[in-house]
């Protein structure tokens, strides 16, 4: 048998005593540590946002706000951008009414014939011309300068080029068309009336006594063949011939093609004339972009100067105001940019603060922010205390107005979007009541307290509802629901309004916080004698208000069916919040910010002169408000994103111009005059594609990642 030897542990007995309470010690040091060290962080923070803020709230006298004199580089170049502005849009205005030289053709005839405009134009001014052009398959002819007072005819003739001899004379014509009518006259040569083959088409202008007169064939072969007899003459020749098509058309279709070849010299364009081209061309880029402005210009043979300096004007106008307007709503300092951990303790102590108003207990361990680039989300559950009276929707639209006040403060301008849960049903009261504590409950038979209570809450009922009538009346507004109740602590007041003002929609300003403080203001001095130092607390909101307008919000974006949400963005004051933060340009503006996100990695690579490739490239949504933005986003200094702007947006206009015409050209050659409609309606086409796009997957990821987001941080 074994000797086995048990021995005590001498250490062991020590540490049953003096050794654990050291051990205790220690760790509630280390946790004293612990908070003591998530106690500084969270002052140091604290005092961070502080300085931003007193930064954001001082910044001295600001142009448009505290002052009218310009300051700094972007605001002369918001000053620039109007004068520019006014002068481009004046001198169109001017040009198009034709109240100013009106019909010179100075500038058109001095300029054709010059490296500006290689072509050359005759001036027909004061006489009797005729215009043709194809339009699709037919051949479309006008006349031009014709008396509004007097009566004409304009009659074609067309015949089959081998039935002409060489005097012109002989055979007898394929087709004849003759109208009569006051003033310019215009007519159709229908290329389904001719077979294919060559034809020569007699145009001419004549007199007539009847503007319903009926034109024979003998008539205007006899007129067309003597040319001196007429107003006007014109001949031309024109090709028809059918095609098979294998691409765009589908395999094996067919279609017709006319072509027209003379050596017809363009009129010079008056003032006017240059006029309305500038809102036509200014109209067609705003649709299509600046491709579609110059294809459809040098379709109708517009000089290539005038349209790059159409093109110039619009981009010089909406660059110098619209960028620095947009410069001063999103640009920070890099001090002022907040950091994770800023933006986290920014909205802690926000929540925190209206948390208090709301009487509500936000549960701050459980609270989740996701912070990125194209949004801030939060989820916040909280549980309601004894004193709320607010509803989940009052609850969540006053956090989101206080968060929304200190992005506006702060100057971020990324889209808010928050989760607020009501954990009430979820947890246990706090507040239970231990019966074994009470012991034995003695009744009583004096009632007097009971029954005072009940006359002090008649009595503050009675005076809560005159006071009520009196301040409804004052605002004009109907009340759709109010309520009052009293405990030992405080008075709840709950009021639902509307507004009984015709058009309340747009003539109704106040919102529901301002009637909310001046309905807490004259309860308190109409009820201070019946409150006896109890809390007043009071809600009150519009019967038909969002929750945009609870918020207070600039801006509110929707989501769809499939991604549900609502975003919304802090509203800026000034003139660049009207003008940037309606819903018309909020839209653009939110989509030009989603572009300039996805292209930032080319820019932060290839900087300046990348910016200006950008800006230049004939691509859809590559202008120079999306290259602002972009530069914006990049943090590019305003002279370089301005300088890179303009010299590519100048690049742009100048090169589609001077191609424009070239690319019709080319397409007349190849017999495919056909395509430029097509082509026009193409680049429309387009350019709202990728508009819609872009909208739609910036919605798509907006909206998807912070769905996403909540359910994990509700499963958690």
């Amino acid at each position: 048998m074994k000797n086995i030897t048990y021995t005590v542990p001498t250490r062991l007995i020590p540490m049953v005593g003096n050794d654990l309470s050291s051990i205790t010690s220690e760790v509630d040091e280390n946790m004293d540590k612990l908070a003591s060290s998530d106690a500084e962080s969270e002052d140091k923070l604290d005092q961070e946002l502080d300085r931003i803020r007193d930064r954001r709230e001082n910044p001295g006298k600001s142009f448009l706000v505290n002052t009218i004199v310009p300051k700094t580089f972007d605001d002369y170049t918001l000053v620039f951008g109007v004068m520019a502005g006014l002068v481009f849009f004046g001198m169109i205005t001017l040009a198009s009414s034709g109240l100013v030289l009106g019909d010179s053709i100075s500038i058109d005839d001095t300029l054709s014939g010059t490296p500006l405009d290689p072509n050359d134009c005759v001036d027909r001014r004061g006489e009797v011309w005729i215009k043709s052009w194809v339009q699709g398959d037919d051949l479309e002819i006008e006349s031009h300068n014709l008396e509004t007072s007097s009566t004409f005819g304009i009659l074609v003739a067309v015949w089959n080029e081998s039935s002409v001899e060489s005097d012109g004379g002989a055979g007898g014509p394929t087709l004849t068309m003759g109208e009569s009518g006051t003033g310019d006259l215009s007519i159709e040569l229908n290329s389904d009336d001719l077979e294919d083959g060559h034809y020569i088409v007699r145009i001419g202008i004549s007199s007539s006594d009847s503007d319903s007169r009926e034109w024979s064939e003998q008539e205007i072969v006899e007129a067309v063949a003597s040319p001196g007899s007429l107003i006007s003459f014109k001949e031309l020749e024109i090709e028809l011939h059918t095609t098979s098509s294998s691409s765009l058309f589908g395999s094996g279709e067919t279609h017709r093609e006319m072509e027209k070849s003379d050596e017809e010299t363009r009129a010079c364009m008056t003032i006017q004339d240059m006029g309305v081209w500038g809102w036509i061309l200014m109209g067609a880029e705003w649709v299509g972009g600046r491709e579609t402005a110059m294809l459809t210009g040098g379709n109708a043979e517009v000089p290539p100067w005038y349209m790059a300096t159409i093109s110039l004007g619009m981009s010089v106008f909406f660059l110098c105001v619209q960028y620095p307007l947009m410069h001063r709503l999103y640009h920070r300092e890099t001090d002022d940019l907040l950091t994770s951990e800023q933006m986290n303790r920014l909205l802690v102590r926000t929540i925190e603060k209206a948390s208090k108003r709301l009487h509500i207990k936000p549960n701050l361990s459980s609270i989740k922010v996701q912070d990125r680039a194209i949004s801030v989300d939060v989820f916040l559950p909280y549980n309601t205390s004894r004193k709320t009276i607010a509803s989940p929707i009052d609850v969540k639209g006053t956090i989101i107005k206080d968060i929304l006040n200190e992005f506006r403060i702060f100057g971020e301008m990324r889209p808010l979007q928050i989760k607020t849960v009501c954990t009430d049903s979820d947890t246990e009261s706090e507040e239970t009541i231990d019966f074994s504590e009470l012991g034995e409950i003695r009744l009583s038979d004096d009632y007097s307290s009971f029954f005072s209570s009940m006359g002090q809450f008649g009595k503050l009922e009675e005076a809560f509802r005159e006071s009520m009538s009196r301040w409804f009346r004052k605002h004009d507004v109907a009340d759709y629901g109010s309520a009052i109740l009293a405990d030992e602590d405080a008075v709840f007041v709950r009021v639902i309004y509307r507004p009984v003002t015709r058009f309340a929609y747009f003539l109704f300003k106040p919102t529901y916080q301002h009637l909310q403080g001046d309905l807490r203001k004259h309860l308190g001095n109409d009820l201070e004698s019946l409150l006896q130092g109890r809390t007043l607390v009071v809600s009150a909101r519009n019967e038909k208000s969002t929750l945009g307008d609870r918020a207070v919000a600039g801006r509110v974006e929707q989501g769809t069916e499939e991604h549900e949400g609502e975003a919304m963005v802090a509203k800026r004051g000034g003139i660049p919040g009207a003008l940037l933060q309606n819903p018309f340009m909020g839209d653009i503006l939110s989509s030009v910010e989603y572009v300039a996100h996805k292209n930032r990695k080319r820019i932060d690579k290839y900087g300046f002169w990348g910016l200006i490739v950008f800006v230049w490239i004939p691509f859809m949504a590559s202008g120079v408000l999306v290259g602002a933005m972009l530069g914006l986003v990049a943090r590019m200094r305003f002279q370089r994103v301005l300088a890179a702007c303009f010299i590519g947006g100048t690049a742009a206009s100048i090169t589609w111009a001077y191609t424009a015409r070239g690319i019709i050209e080319v397409m007349h050659k190849y017999h495919a005059e056909a395509f430029i409609p097509f082509i026009l309606l193409l680049a429309v086409g387009f350019t709202w594609l990728k508009i819609r796009d872009n909208k739609r997957f910036r919605r798509e990821e907006l909206f998807k990642d912070s769905m996403a987001f909540f359910a994990g941080a509700s499963d958690t």
